[in-house]
């Protein structure tokens, strides 16, 4: 550790930020430049994919045994890698190719003759569960708590919705467990943990991220606010008239609430990421929050009058919000 970094660990310390038992983490210096990695990254996909065709033609897996087996030993084999590897992002990304390929076809050797679309749902959330608990990398760490955060979404709409019509996967029909009110229950019941995850998780950063915990937990609030941002129009009822321009036009209606509660998700995204200052992710959210806003604007087939007035609704309550922020932020630096 560099001495400035090592003096900002200290004066953490002494404010009582950082518990003083907690060893000062390490920062790594790379002086590979950026476009040296993004060759050695794609070499490792690579040669993870012409490992995975090499693996294929050899040994023909076409029974469960044979690809629960080889999806273990490859999982197994980018585990050793991401042990292994120091900066090396060859490794790292053959690492994840591997890893990625594996659950695949361990999921597959396990869910092959499964008729039920909620136990698959179920048993691939439970995978990327313990991914998530497993691999020693904050890359694949992210990805599977993002994979994780797909898979319960996918777990409630099936619960709540059980059905195997394939036409209205993006679709659920509205008479459910819950009748007329299963779209806004499986709406709750999807995000409201999620949402609550993150909330919980920013509030109380500071305490998590000074316990060796952090290496999991960092990764996990990473993957859940990337859902939380881009995944809210899955959970819309409408959502198949965004897929297409022959399904525009539709009427205003109590409908119309769920895209504007996707813009909500993603705004708490923003707001968390901005709080974790990723500007990574604060971007993503920014994004998907315009995404979700223009399928609200050309979904439906309303009057412009009426799609001017939303908006400028909706700016006049992002300004009040933006100086009571300001309102807040001044009475703080005042005490």
């Amino acid at each position: 550790m560099s001495a400035p970094s090592l003096e900002v660990v200290e004066a953490l310390r002494a404010r009582g930020l950082v518990q003083a038992e907690i060893p000062a983490p390490t920062f790594e210096e790379s002086h590979r430049p950026w476009f040296v990695s993004l060759l050695s990254g794609a070499a490792g996909w690579l040669a993870g994919i012409l490992l995975l065709v090499f693996i294929g033609i050899t040994f023909k897996p076409d029974d469960s045994a044979t690809l629960i087996v080889l999806g273990l030993v490859a999982m197994g084999g980018a585990w050793a890698m991401y042990r292994a590897e120091s900066d090396n992002s060859f490794l790292s990304q053959l690492a994840l190719s591997l890893s990625i390929a594996g659950q695949i076809s361990l999921a597959i050797g396990l869910l092959k003759d499964t008729n039920s679309e909620l136990l698959v749902a179920m048993v691939l959330l439970v995978l990327q569960l313990g991914v998530l608990a497993v691999m020693p990398d904050r890359t694949a760490r992210t990805i599977a708590a993002l994979f994780a955060s797909i898979a319960w979404t996918y777990v409630v709409r099936f619960a709540i919705f059980p059905q195997s019509d394939w036409d209205d996967w993006f679709a659920p029909a509205h008479e459910g467990r819950f009748g007329g009110a299963g779209a806004v229950i499986g709406w709750l019941a999807t995000w409201a943990p999620l949402v609550g995850f993150s909330a919980w998780m920013v509030n109380r950063e500071r305490e998590w991220m000074s316990k060796p915990l952090r290496s999991h937990l960092r990764p996990a609030l990473s993957g859940v606010l990337i859902t939380v941002a881009m995944g809210g129009f899955a959970t819309e009822p409408l959502v198949m008239a965004a897929l297409g321009p022959g399904r525009m036009g539709v009427d205003l209606g109590w409908w119309s609430l769920f895209p504007l509660l996707s813009i909500a998700l993603a705004a708490f995204a923003a707001w968390c990421a901005f709080r974790l200052r990723n500007l990574g992710l604060l971007g993503l959210a920014i994004a998907a929050a315009l995404v979700h806003l223009g399928r609200f604007y050309y979904l439906f087939g309303t009057s412009l009058l009426w799609k001017s007035g939303i908006m400028l609704g909706m700016g006049l309550l992002l300004i009040a919000a933006a100086w009571l922020l300001r309102k807040r932020m001044l009475a703080e630096d005042a005490r």
